[in-house]
């Protein structure tokens, strides 16, 4: 009888977890084609791996979305235009040196419509209507939490109205949000 040892190799068989968040910053429109958007970031530590993780964006993302394999950003390759898209879609995914692949984790990020007005040109001014997709009677629009108390929104027709006369020197910007 001889002595034997069974030396079991520990291999890398899991995958690597997405840590970055489901949600990018929205952006400005016109604010310009090649920006970064989001960047993905990726932990493999749960296994014996300790080499370079590689990112892709999986089928069914948005076509103007680019991804830097190695430092996992996420880059617009058009300039954005709210009217045109207004929200862009994507999936990453992390690999790692072994080949294992995380699952996929859906990102989104808006676009913020721009809407420019001449200080001094009055009070109770019309600067935005909210058009619902949904067509069913008794659609009512409202303002969500956060947005700027000189705002306000008609609930029936979705047309907002800039309630005080802008002046650039009091506030030179105006952010809301139409639900």
């Amino acid at each position: 009888q001889q002595p034997v040892t069974l030396v079991i190799t520990d291999l890398d068989d899991t995958a690597p977890t997405i840590t970055s968040g489901s949600e990018a910053v929205s952006i400005e429109e016109n604010s310009g084609a090649g920006q970064v958007v989001y960047t993905a970031t990726a932990d493999d530590s749960a296994d014996v791996s300790s080499g370079d993780i590689t990112f892709s964006l999986a089928a069914g993302s948005d076509s103007d979305l680019s991804i830097n394999a190695s430092t996992g950003k996420v880059t617009l390759s058009s300039d954005p235009v709210h009217d045109v898209k207004s929200q862009y879609d994507f999936i990453v995914v992390a690999t790692d040196e072994a080949g294992n692949q995380s699952a996929g984790k859906s990102v989104s990020f808006n676009i913020v419509k721009v809407v420019n007005l001449d200080e001094n040109s009055g009070d109770d001014q019309l600067i935005y209507t909210a058009v619902a997709d949904d067509l069913s009677d008794g659609i009512t629009y409202s303002l969500a939490e956060g947005s700027d108390p000189f705002v306000s929104v008609d609930a029936s027709s979705g047309e907002v109205t800039l309630t005080t006369d802008p002046d650039h020197e009091t506030q030179s910007v105006y952010n809301f949000t139409v639900e």
